[in-house]
């Protein structure tokens, strides 16, 4: 499972770990920092959501990359603690690179804000190419009289809902368990390299009536 995103307090350690997945923890800004790359952000996607290994040449074909520049990454990833090498299968001639563990959590608490925001950039820039890309595909079936499916998803939903701050809590819970089971219906050949992907993006903003509520 993977959850690339900003925390603010670390959950609290288990010994079910049955019951709980083994999170990543990462709260050194020069880590996060090391983030704010296209194409090492579409690695952590894959390899964490997958949870499986891939080759350097398999990662590069979803980066538009030379095998040799991915291999660079995936070593800078391995650094700072996202990745780590497996064992070979197959064809050992080719190293295979696997998640660190079974979800990224990013625990900011110190003052990096750069760190915060090189990486927020990135995320919101990748997630824009994303979408944009989708514009121009439906914009491109609707010339060609394709019919679009009407369960089609939507590129984008926003809106307000209101809430306590106990629902709040349920409202976020519920939405992540939902992400995690689909995440742990897909199938060992779902998860191949050359699968169908769905790509989201998640982002829970509460409204502070002043400054001074706002959680820093």
């Amino acid at each position: 499972m993977t959850r690339n995103t900003i925390e603010e307090q670390a959950p609290a350690a288990s010994t079910q770990e049955s019951e709980f997945p083994q999170v990543v923890s990462i709260t050194d800004p020069q880590a996060i920092r090391a983030l704010a790359h296209d194409a090492r952000l579409i690695v952590l996607d894959e390899l964490f959501a997958s949870q499986t290994t891939r080759t350097a040449t398999e990662l590069a074909s979803l980066c538009d990359l030379t095998p040799s520049a991915m291999s660079y990454h995936l070593r800078a990833l391995e650094k700072y603690g996202y990745v780590i090498r497996a064992a070979s299968e197959g064809d050992a001639r080719e190293r295979r690179w696997r998640a660190a563990g079974e979800r990224l959590e990013l625990n900011t608490q110190i003052d990096s804000s750069n760190a915060k925001t090189a990486y927020l950039n990135v995320q919101l820039n990748a997630f824009r190419t994303r979408l944009n890309a989708e514009v121009q595909r439906r914009q491109n079936e609707a010339n060609a009289g394709i019919t679009p499916d009407p369960d089609r998803p939507p590129m984008l939903t926003s809106g307000l809902v209101f809430l306590s701050e106990d629902k709040q809590r349920e409202f976020n819970r519920r939405m992540l368990d939902l992400v995690y089971e689909y995440e742990a219906k897909a199938t060992a050949e779902e998860r191949s390299i050359d699968s169908r992907r769905m790509f989201y993006l998640i982002s829970l903003l509460p409204e502070y009536q002043s400054s001074g509520e706002a959680a820093l």
